[in-house]
């Protein structure tokens, strides 16, 4: 992974080369974000539902569940609300 040095230093036509290349370069926000326990509950709680948290917050979301701890992250949000069952007569 390429240091914020190195990407600041790069000029727009050597970022163009490597995104012809398939190589991504993260936006510095993004970089400089470290994660831990307290700001992905932090963030979790901000959410009503898995979905929108996973939609709002993917990244803090795959953090969670890479470290099996969703559940936990999850606990206050409410259960997903499925269409209505089928009767089968």
């Amino acid at each position: 992974m390429m240091t914020m040095r190195e990407i600041e230093a790069m000029t727009f036509q050597q970022k163009l080369d490597k995104l012809r290349k398939g190589i991504v370069i993260p936006p510095p926000e993004r970089m400089q974000r470290n994660l831990d326990e307290e700001k992905v509950y932090e963030i979790a709680s901000q959410y009503t539902t898995r979905g929108s948290f996973r939609e709002g917050s993917k990244t803090a979301y795959n953090w969670a569940q890479r470290r099996g701890r969703l559940e936990e992250f999850c606990e206050h949000m409410e259960p997903a609300k499925r269409g209505p069952k089928s009767c089968a007569e």
